[in-house]
C-alpha cells in the first residue's frame, strides 16, 4: 500500500500560499440537480431515435 503523507502548514506559510495562489469565483454558478444524471431522459430518448434511424434508414 502507498504512504499517505501529511504535515502542518504554520499560519505564515498558509498566508503566503494564498497570496500566490488567490481563491477566483468562478464566472459560472453551478446549478442545482445539474449532475450527471440531470438529462438521462433526454439522452435516452436521442439515443433510441438515432438507432432506428440506423436500422430502417
Amino acid at each position: 500500500m502507498n504512504r499517505v503523507t501529511e504535515w502542518q502548514m504554520t499560519e505564515e506559510e498558509r498566508l503566503a500560499y494564498i497570496e500566490k495562489h488567490p481563491i477566483r469565483p468562478t464566472k459560472k454558478t453551478k446549478k442545482k440537480g445539474e449532475d450527471a444524471f440531470s438529462n438521462i431522459h433526454t439522452d435516452y430518448k436521442w439515443r433510441g431515435q438515432k438507432a432506428a434511424e440506423a436500422r430502417w434508414g
